[in-house]
């Protein structure tokens, strides 16, 4: 057994060789040829515990496939050397582990030890702060060539190593978790920025709707309302009929200047977000069919309208969502409207003094999941709360002042 002096100096060297370094593959072959000087051997690995069960192995002077495979993690259940892993021994010294029952067990992911001729081996743990992390394992083609001595020197190597080992694989896991989180939200976002450029061709369309519907349909409807007026009758009766064809046709009128409205928002391009909305609710209020006060306050600014189209629009739409759904779902009597900044951000807040929102209606495919599958789209956050005093709903959306930024970049 070499002398501690010489064990001293053969853990130094490794302490310097692995300094700095953070490539893992470099800092193992490092480790490998240092370790060398002091415990001879023609295979080294590292395995690293990684929870649920599973491993992974890291290899210097030879590869194998334990780890030099396309899936390197692999349970710890069927390793050969499972007790150490598992912390059932303190460590594994075996003079050929080939006719070692401990390292042939039915299952045992062993097959390496005999392509790589591994027969002498030392197994002992590495522990971080006193948990088991991992273990060390040094192998020999030679038989019955390491002895207990050699034993303390490879732990004494594993204890130097095992913290230095465990933070650099942490911060592997740290970098590869990040870099599939940026994979994930750049494909969240060309999903996002997809659907929006699909957003805007539909509103688009609308709006061509709108303007085709403004300028023949309703036009058309006006011109037979005139050659109707000028219709008479000549008997009571008949002119009676004509009198209630003129009143079907001035709804029909009615109507479709509310869908142009919707479809092709003039107000909100001519006058801005809040007097849009503000003639919305006068709309609704006109065809409620019941008494219902509404009201819009704005103590933004104005900010609204120095957002991109698309994003005022969309934010359009969800309050008229959000409005539509009070009238029909809510029985309300007052719905009240919001504009407001807070920091850097627009919130906008539909309340109702209806019946209040159930967890069935959040639940629901109705126009509450409109309003949020428009809201994800531009960046903004949704929120549905049930009022208790006084009784009812609040819709409050809220976007960032930078949310057009963020959909051009």
């Amino acid at each position: 057994m070499p002398n501690a002096e010489k064990a001293l100096e053969c853990y130094l060297s490794i302490a310097k060789a692995i300094a700095g370094q953070t490539d893992y593959d470099l800092v193992l072959e490092n480790f490998a040829n240092q370790l060398r000087t002091l415990i001879a051997h023609d295979h080294l690995d590292i395995v690293l515990l990684h929870g649920f069960g599973t491993q992974i192995c890291y290899e210097a002077r030879m590869q194998t496939s334990w780890s030099h495979t396309t899936a390197p993690t692999k349970p710890t259940a069927k390793s050969p050397i499972r007790d150490v892993l598992l912390g059932h021994t303190a460590f594994i010294l075996t003079g050929d582990a080939w006719a070692d029952p401990r390292f042939n067990f039915e299952g045992a992911d062993n097959k390496p030890l005999f392509d790589a001729d591994l027969r002498s081996r030392i197994v002992v743990p590495l522990r971080v702060q006193g948990s088991l992390t991992g273990s060390l394992a040094i192998s020999s083609h030679k038989t019955n060539f390491y002895d207990h001595g050699l034993v303390e020197l490879a732990q004494g190597a594993a204890d130097l190593v095992s913290a230095y080992l465990f933070a650099l694989e942490r911060g592997k896991q740290a970098k590869e978790s990040a870099v599939a989180e940026l994979e994930a939200t750049g494909r969240e976002a060309a999903l996002r920025l997809g659907a929006l450029r699909l957003t805007e061709g539909m509103e688009r369309e609308r709006q061509r709707l709108g303007m085709d519907l403004h300028d023949q349909t309703l036009a058309d409807l006006a011109r037979i309302r005139r050659r109707m007026s000028r219709i008479d009758g000549g008997s009571a009766a008949a002119q009676r009929e004509i009198n209630l064809v003129q009143d079907e046709l001035d709804h029909c009128l009615e109507e479709v200047r509310g869908i142009v409205e919707n479809m092709k928002p003039g107000v909100l391009q001519m006058f801005g977000f809040a007097d849009a909305v503000e003639a919305h609710l006068q709309r609704c209020q006109k065809h409620a069919g019941r008494d219902i006060a509404m009201r819009i306050q704005d103590t933004s600014g104005n900010r609204m309208d120095s957002l991109p189209d698309t994003v005022r629009t969309a934010m359009f739409r969800i309050v008229q969502e959000a409005v539509n759904n009070a009238l029909k779902h809510a029985a309300c009597s007052t719905i009240d409207v919001c504009i407001a900044r807070v920091d850097e951000r627009l919130i906008v807040t539909v309340d109702d003094s209806g019946t209040g929102i159930s967890d069935a209606d959040l639940r629901s495919d109705s126009g509450i999941s409109n309003i949020k599958t428009r809201a994800d789209l531009i960046s903004a956050t949704v929120n549905f709360e049930r009022l208790t005093n006084p009784k009812g709903t609040r819709v409050a959306i809220s976007v960032p002042l930078t949310a057009g930024e963020t959909l051009l970049t």
